[in-house]
């Protein structure tokens, strides 16, 4: 009998940890979820952070090509001169210098032209009676909406929102490109005309939407497939801003620039037409 009882309690007391883990996996408390991150703001990092990367790409990509072709010179005050003192004058003919474009079918990749229709329906016609002279605008909608400004390098008249857009583009082009902002030239705005060659729509200029840039008061040759090299480094600019380049029109124009449906679209939104 007494050796029963040692029996069962020598048992009891080699089965005790056993029976302590099976409590402890039966009973314990359930564990914890796993926290719940918020990948908001990281997103919104990681996407600073690739749109930094590739505004320096393309700012590098920018100092490759002026490199390859010569264009020297001081970008702010703070640098030495150039050890060359003709290196200025280099780099104002090279701004002037008629190139090719590029692959100009592609310039205006991600962005939609506004066509006359559309602006008809937007705004309504500028006037009735266009012809090919550019006349005073008479539509009410249209002349409450105008403005004329000095927007940097120019003075223009055109929607008071294009003129808030084209001052931000030659902002940028003053702080990455001093030497071409100094030998920016206007060669007209707002035109009240309707389109080369069509019967009744409107151009973009009579919307006061457009504006026709140049280089050192040179004009473009229309259709030729070529441009001022200054124009090709500042359409960069204005496609950032949402601006169409007239390089990629079927007809080659590329001291013209306009805004595009997408930025109109979102000016429309903000209420600001």
């Amino acid at each position: 009998m007494r050796l029963l009882v040692g029996l069962l309690i020598a048992l009891s007391i080699a089965s005790a940890p056993f029976g302590w883990h099976y409590a402890h996996l039966k009973f314990a408390a359930p564990p914890p979820p796993p926290p719940v991150i918020d990948t908001t703001d990281l997103r919104e990092q990681v996407a600073t952070l690739e749109s930094d990367v590739q505004l320096l790409r393309e700012r590098i990509d920018g100092l490759d090509a002026r490199t390859s072709l010569g264009l020297t010179g001081r970008t702010n005050d703070n640098e030495p001169a150039p050890a060359n003192p003709g290196a200025s004058d280099t780099l104002k003919d090279s701004f002037a210098q008629v190139v090719l474009i590029a692959d100009r079918r592609s310039a205006n990749e991600g962005l939609t032209v506004s066509t006359p229709s559309f602006l008809r329906k937007l705004i309504g016609l500028p006037r009735e009676g266009l012809t090919d002279d550019c006349q005073s605008a008479t539509n009410p909608k249209l002349k409450s909406l105008l403005a004329t400004e000095d927007v940097g390098p120019i003075k223009a008249r055109m929607l008071r929102p294009a003129l808030a857009s084209l001052r931000q583009v030659f902002a940028n082009v003053q702080v990455f490109e001093p030497e071409l902002y100094a030998r920016i030239k206007s060669a007209g705005s707002l035109c009240v005309r309707r389109i080369r060659g069509s019967i009744s729509s409107a151009s973009a200029h009579a919307y006061g939407l457009a504006v026709d840039i140049n280089i050192d008061g040179v004009l473009d040759t229309l259709a030729d497939g070529k441009t001022q090299l200054g124009l090709i480094l500042l359409a960069d600019f204005f496609k950032k801003e949402g601006w169409i380049w007239g390089a990629g029109f079927s007809r080659e124009d590329s001291m013209h620039f306009e805004v595009s449906r997408d930025k109109l679209l979102q000016w429309r939104r903000l209420g600001e037409i």
